[in-house]
């Protein structure tokens, strides 16, 4: 049945199989990471908002309301180490949520504290940022969420040294 002009061998007639699909599959995949990696970052592009929940009370055990209790009652004179404080302060996460030169993250800036401090009790300076860390919903700043974990089990000499390093924000 072949005739003049009809010389198509069955080897050359292409038959979707295995060598068309890897071929088609090949070509979507490049398509795909060329896509994938011509991506550019925009950096002008606003940041992604964060907005944290406050976790869960915690059940502490008894000696650690004792310890609470005791550091409460006793009188916080602020004589720590500044640098101590400062390493404190940012090993501790606090820098996440608190920036240290006016600029508004999650929580107040902590630019000035230590003179403003003075002014929002009855309390000193010393004595407010003490109950501040150790009891963060007792002195919630208007405008900001109350989402900042209690740090009651940080020692005086800690709390000294942080309110030291405070002091130095101005």
């Amino acid at each position: 049945m072949t005739g003049v002009g009809s010389s198509v061998n069955s080897k050359d007639v292409i038959v979707p199989g295995k060598r068309v699909n890897l071929l088609i599959v090949s070509a979507i995949t490049t398509l795909f990471v060329i896509a994938a990696c011509s991506e550019e970052v925009i950096p002008t592009q606003a940041p992604i908002q964060f907005n944290p929940t406050a976790a869960a009370p915690i059940e502490r055990s008894d000696t650690s309301d004792k310890v609470s209790e005791s550091v409460e009652d006793a009188p916080i004179v602020s004589e720590g180490d500044a640098d101590a404080g400062q390493i404190l302060f940012n090993g501790s996460g606090c820098t996440g949520c608190h920036s240290t030169d006016g600029s508004q993250i999650v929580g107040p800036s902590l630019l000035g504290v230590y003179e403003r401090s003075g002014t929002r009790t009855a309390l000193d300076a010393d004595a407010y940022i003490a109950q501040s860390v150790r009891e963060p919903t007792a002195f919630v700043v208007d405008g900001f969420p109350a989402v900042m974990p209690s740090f009651d089990l940080l020692s005086e000499s800690d709390v000294k040294n942080v309110i030291a390093y405070l002091k130095t924000l101005k």
